[in-house]
């Protein structure tokens, strides 16, 4: 686990824009953690996929395996993901793997997006629901958070030939994305391969730990922790259904067996009485076999409905006790789900010293408590401004319309990310939706009226965009500028500095010069 260093600076003047303040030695705060928080990239992309698109790329990977799910084979060994699919003879209670690899050439950086290419996957793979995929997709990013690189206890779990895949540098899922493409194997442990309910072993990926973890977040894992309960619940009732059906198939057997034995003992003593009868002597050897062999078809049905009564017994005392759990939590989570306590104060804080990067807080400005701590850590420069009653389209196809966001300028330049225009959910603290165009890494963002200047990439040039509060580009500079030029307000229009170096003025009004 990592030690997690803040400086916190709340900024001020929330009601025009949001400046950083500058914190000395003495007010830096330190917190050593061992809460499992996954840190992504939650600012703009150079390329924005899709949901299903995402999605799709664990189905694919399903698919393969569905094909032939009780041989051991590698899927995709040179794509951007991969998966193993070891399953191999019995040994002791130790369990069968998928191990699915982030290669080095994946650009997945959101945890979001890794747990729908894993919900795709176990959809296509072993045909969960999309509910109850996503749940143990959930689950099974967190379990290989909490055991990342403890190679000894993916050892004592898995089966030999699991444990021939695995190095300690990379099993398990590192909690920054930056660490995921060429050193990540996701363990997904399997459970019953004759499909159902339990084919991921959902006991091993929500133990103890993994729990602890999960009520450590903001929503203490509520919802997720809810629908696994739920899924629990299923099990149980799935194997209590097993379990019945191969209790009369043990009866059936046992009966079966008994008259096999019968047979067995008039076939002997036919034999007895007529030693020299070679016939009658292979007849009772044969007959013995069969009672044998139905004897043991009748104790593996009797071991097979024992065995699926404790997993029912099981998964339903799991269940039972998360479902108490959650009642208690629900009632802490209430507390701390009013957002809108006017004590609750917005802020800046530092995230990325060498980049000058911020990230947003909400505090409790009566004690200090951190209330919240946004996902978008990539806020460029100190300024913030505010916008009202903004519409934003969801994936759904709905729209959501937001009272407050701030507007400001996020991202990273190169590979898979992008400098955008962002809007950020005052409420909430995370970005909602980002502009089409790429920014300067060195763009300035200026209000006037009620339209945005920043200084945009367009076809490889730079030149100063207007932006309205939707991030809709309305119109860009006549002449191209520098890509840090400075966009100074006067009364005669914007001073900027042109491409060739010299200053230029820009009318508001159409942002041509105006000489």
């Amino acid at each position: 686990m990592k030690k997690i260093v803040c400086a916190f600076a709340i900024a001020a003047a929330l009601s025009t824009a949001i400046f950083a303040l500058e914190v000395n030695k003495n007010e830096l705060q330190t917190t050593t953690s061992d809460t499992i928080q996954f840190e992504n990239y939650s600012g703009p992309h150079a390329v924005i996929e899709t949901a299903s698109a995402i999605t799709n790329i664990g189905t694919n990977l399903g698919k393969e395996i569905a094909a032939d799910v009780n041989n051991s084979r590698t899927i995709n060994p040179s794509a951007k993901y991969s998966i193993i699919h070891s399953v191999s003879e019995p040994d002791g209670d130790k369990l069968d793997a998928d191990i699915f690899i982030i290669n080095s050439n994946a650009t997945v950086d959101h945890i979001k997006n890794l747990r729908r290419i894993l919900t795709g996957y176990l959809e296509a793979a072993y045909s969960y629901n999309h509910e109850d995929a996503d749940t143990i997709a959930t689950f099974i990013t967190v379990y290989n958070a909490v055991y990342r690189g403890q190679l000894n206890v993916f050892k004592d779990k898995y089966k030999t030939a699991v444990q021939e895949n695995l190095t300690e540098e990379s099993v398990g899922l590192s909690t920054n994305w930056s660490e995921w493409s060429g050193r990540t194997q996701i363990v997904i442990p399997l459970s019953d391969l004759d499909g159902g309910l339990s084919v991921i072993d959902t006991s091993v990926i929500s133990d103890e730990n993994v729990i602890s973890q999960m009520k450590e977040t903001d929503d203490k894992g509520i919802d997720a922790r809810t629908n696994m309960a739920d899924l629990k619940s299923r099990e149980a009732a799935e194997a209590s259904k097993k379990s019945q059906e191969a209790q009369k198939d043990a009866v059936q057997q046992k009966n079966a067996a008994k008259e096999a034995q019968k047979t067995a003992n008039a076939a002997k003593e036919a034999a007895k009485a007529d030693p020299n009868n070679k016939e009658k002597q292979q007849n009772a050897e044969q007959a013995q076999k069969k009672a044998v062999e139905q004897k043991k078809k009748a104790e593996d049905a009797s071991a097979k409905a024992s065995v699926q009564q404790q997993k029912s017994d099981k998964k339903l005392k799991e269940s039972q006790g998360e479902k108490e759990q959650i009642a208690r939590d629900k009632n802490k989570k209430a507390a701390l789900d009013n957002l809108d306590n006017e004590n609750y104060v917005n802020g800046l804080v530092r995230t990325d010293e060498k980049n000058e990067l911020y990230g947003l807080v909400k505090v409790d400005s009566t004690n200090g408590k951190i209330i919240r701590t946004s996902s978008m850590k990539q806020i460029r420069g100190h300024t913030m401004y505010i916008v009202k009653n903004v519409t934003v389209a969801q994936e759904d196809g709905s729209n959501t319309v937001y009272p407050a966001m701030y507007i400001t300028i996020g991202g990273v330049s190169g590979g898979h990310s992008a400098v955008k225009l962002c809007l950020i959910d005052t409420k909430t603290l995370e970005m909602q939706k980002e502009s089409t165009e790429s920014l300067s890494e060195t763009s300035p963002l200026i209000q006037q009226g009620g339209d945005f200047y920043a200084v945009v990439i367009i076809d490889g040039s730079y030149y100063v965009g207007k932006f309205d509060q939707n991030l809709t580009l309305k119109q860009r500079s006549s002449i191209t500028v520098k890509d840090n030029t400075p966009i100074s307000i006067t009364t005669k229009g914007f001073l900027v500095t042109a491409s060739d170096g010299k200053p230029a003025v820009l009318k508001t009004a159409d942002l041509t010069t105006t000489w």
